[in-house]
Formats: C-alpha cells, structure tokens, sequence
C-alpha cells in the first residue's frame, strides 16, 4: 500500500474514524494496528519480524541506559544497541553487495571460489526505523530523553504507519509526547492537512511521475 494508491484512499479515513470516536486509552491502539496492518500490506512477513527485532533491542536497551549509574557499562549498553541496529541495517540492505565486493577481491588476490551470495530482499522503510532507533538511543545516553516506559507507546512511535516507509526519521522528544496527548478535533488543522495531502499527490502524481518517464 502506497500514499497515492485508491488502497490507501480508503485505509487514511477509515482510519482516522476509528481513532476519533475511540476512548483516548484506547487510542494508540488503534495506530498501532493500523501501523501494524499498514506495514503487513507489504505482504513481507519477515519485514514485520525485523521491525519487532529492533523495537525490543531499542526498548530495553534504553531502559537499561537509564538504570545504569556508571558512564562506562552505559556506553557499552549504547554501543550494543547500535551494533545490533545496525547490523539489522547491513544483514537487510548491503548483504549482497558486501558478497559480491568480498568475492572480487578474493579472486583478485588469492584466486578462490566465490562465496554464496544471498538473494536481494525487499527492505523498504528498514533504513528509516533503524536510524530512528538509533537517535533514539543516543538521546537517552545522552540524557536529553527519558526512556519510554510504555512498550505500546514505544511500539507505535517506531512504527507510526505515516512515516514508517518514507521518513522523516523522528526524534523521540518530538514525535512521543504528540502519540500520548489528548486529541482534539480543529478545523482549520483538518483543512490545513487535507490541503497539504492533495498539493502532494499533485506534485507525486503529475508532476514527478511524468518526469520520471523522462529522466
């Protein structure tokens, strides 16, 4: 499911339905699932086993941070978190590319049977929740932000079905406290968005699509 598909055209109002006659506890359960439902459209089961992966290192690597009074087993909590992340990143995205470089250079230099190299696999949005993760950590070892408590909170902001695919990365001081606030309806913020949703579909749809045949 893409932002500019008839899919997505029924998904965003149905949605937002939901969540607005939903009781405010409930709400975040209600993004959840559609984050969850919204990802699962990928019909890429084991994209959604990767996302959970890194949400429970993220998770209790934080919590961890914040436990720790001693700088130094702190950095080696952060330091962890961020290999484990980014090895997510690597494993998903640069595998093969790393194999067929390690192969070159190994018929270069010693003439040896090339390793197996693994098969390309969809990885869209890994990029954007892995570093979201990461500058996640780095805020908590810094102690700009408090480790979220709330695994169902965390679970969503590392999801948020908006952003999930495309960005932007969120900074956790930013994007948390909004999932937990009371919501309230506005007009002129509902007319607001649905004018900035229709001046991207036409800069999507008419104008980068038809340059894209051309370039």
């Amino acid at each position: 499911m893409v932002f500019h598909s008839l899919e997505y055209f029924f998904f965003l109002p149905i949605v937002f339905l939901v969540y607005y006659f939903c009781r405010q506890k409930y709400r975040w359960m209600v993004l959840l699932a559609a984050s969850v439902f919204f990802y699962a459209s990928l019909q890429k089961p084991y994209l959604l086993l990767v996302l959970f992966g890194v949400i429970l290192v993220s998770y209790f690597s934080a919590l961890r941070i914040e436990k720790l009074d001693e700088e130094k087993a702190k950095k080696k909590v952060f330091v962890l978190g961020v290999f484990l992340n980014v090895a997510v990143l690597v494993a998903m995205k640069y595998l093969p590319f790393l194999s067929e470089n390690i192969n070159a250079i190994l018929q270069v230099l010693f003439r040896a049977e090339p390793l197996p190299i693994p098969p390309i696999i969809v990885s869209i949005g890994v990029s954007f929740y892995v570093f979201q993760a990461i500058s996640y950590l780095y805020d908590v070892y810094l102690g700009i932000q408090k480790p979220e408590k709330h695994f169902g909170i965390f679970a969503l902001y590392m999801s948020f079905f908006p952003k999930i695919m495309q960005g932007p990365i969120e900074r956790g001081r930013k994007l948390l406290p909004q999932l937990k606030q009371p919501y309230e309806f506005h007009y002129d913020n509902m007319r607001m968005g649905m004018l900035l949703i229709v001046w991207g579909l036409f800069k999507k749809v008419v104008i980068a699509d038809r340059l894209g045949v051309i370039v």
